[in-house]
């Protein structure tokens, strides 16, 4: 039987530029046949288009934002990309060496 779940989400006030939060339902499920059991198959099916739409709307509207040029994400070169998976490894592993070592920890926080 699927569960409820509580979440949240946002929306900017046009007015005043002041973001909003906002409470919602939804139910989720175990797996795919405990949807169609409770849904329908047809349901089931229909989300499951929308879903696809939506992504791939999603997906084609920031490649034509890149290609336009309107995007505010800088298109990257394979060796910029490379390089910055190499930081984001190190900077990993700095912040796992920290983790790892409790006094070193409360010499930063001054405990």
């Amino acid at each position: 039987m699927s569960k409820i779940v509580n979440a949240q989400g946002t929306y900017n006030i046009k007015d005043t530029g002041e973001q909003q939060t906002y409470d919602f339902d939804y139910r989720e499920f175990a797996d795919l046949d405990e949807a169609v059991a409770e849904l329908g198959e047809a349901v089931v099916l229909k989300n499951v288009q929308r879903m696809e739409k939506v992504d791939a709307n999603n997906t084609s509207r920031e490649k034509a934002k890149v290609a336009n040029g309107h995007s505010s994400r800088p298109v990257l070169t394979e060796a910029q990309k490379a390089e910055n998976k190499a930081k984001r490894a190190k900077d990993k592993q700095i912040l796992d060496a920290i983790k790892n070592n409790p006094e070193l920890i409360a010499e930063l926080l001054g405990k």
